[in-house]
């Protein structure tokens, strides 16, 4: 948390928008190393009518291999109890954190890395808010 939240591309973003529901996705690091992440959403207690419930949002994950093991992997394609029953899942291409990321051409990108130098170049124009070299 240092350099600021997690990748805005987690589904533990969007579990706001659907309260108590499930979300299953693969996701892939920089690196290569894929994972499968499953996030919900909780409700606190609410302290009077007029107040909202505390509302928090959890992820969890695990290595991509472990999907037919658990129940949750089923809802990726390419697996053995899979809706589509075929393929293999596509993995959502994910960061740690947009300041710790280097992935080029992020749509959702919030901060530039702090380990590469901007691309200050006005003729140009990508697809990020914040180009780097």
């Amino acid at each position: 948390s240092r350099f600021g939240g997690g990748c805005p591309k987690l589904a533990v973003h969007a579990a706001f928008t659907q309260p108590g529901q499930i979300l299953v996705e693969a996701v892939e690091m920089p690196d290569g190393a894929e994972f499968l992440c499953i996030a919900r959403t909780l409700e606190g207690p609410q302290g009077a009518f007029s107040e909202r419930p505390r509302r928090t949002a959890l992820l969890i994950g695990c290595d991509i291999g472990f999907r037919d093991e658990i129940v949750y992997g089923g809802a990726l394609p390419g697996t053995a109890s899979g809706k589509s029953g075929q393929g293999v899942a596509v993995a959502t291409p994910v960061g740690p954190a947009c300041r710790l990321c280097e992935r080029i051409g992020c749509l959702a990108r919030a901060e530039p890395p702090v380990t590469r130098p901007l691309g200050l170049d006005e003729m140009v124009t990508g697809l990020s808010a914040f180009d780097f070299q």
